[in-house]
């Protein structure tokens, strides 16, 4: 948390500083070299918004897609007119469908199934 505030705290004074680049006179070659710095910053900041933005919005695309994955998954093991179980190595039951569930008496959220 308290690096997220000095994050912040660090873009309020880039902030500040290229608003008062932006208010120098640009005929003191200072002035102009502290204003092509703050053209670069504000550029690199924009670069990096760019690839933040780019980065969320293919996070909400996987998560969309993992969310359909996920109801196909439903649809073809639970809702399924036949039992299904997923076992592991030794043969326990790890996973029932709703169809096995209920043939064998037993609710889902059982955690004892042999």
């Amino acid at each position: 948390m308290t690096k997220k505030k000095i994050h912040t705290r660090g873009v309020d004074d880039l902030r500040v500083r290229a608003e008062k680049t932006v208010g120098t006179d640009v005929s003191n070659p200072q002035a102009s070299a502290s204003s092509q710095q703050g053209k670069q910053v504000l550029h690199d900041l924009r670069a990096h918004q760019i690839e933040l933005e780019t980065q969320n919005e293919e996070l909400r695309r996987v998560q969309s897609e993992l969310e359909v994955s996920r109801e196909r998954y439903f649809d073809l093991y639970d809702l399924a007119p036949v039992g299904y179980v997923t076992l592991n190595e030794q043969g326990s039951i790890l996973e029932a469908n709703l169809t096995s569930a209920y043939g064998s008496n037993r609710f889902r959220s059982s955690s004892v199934w042999s």
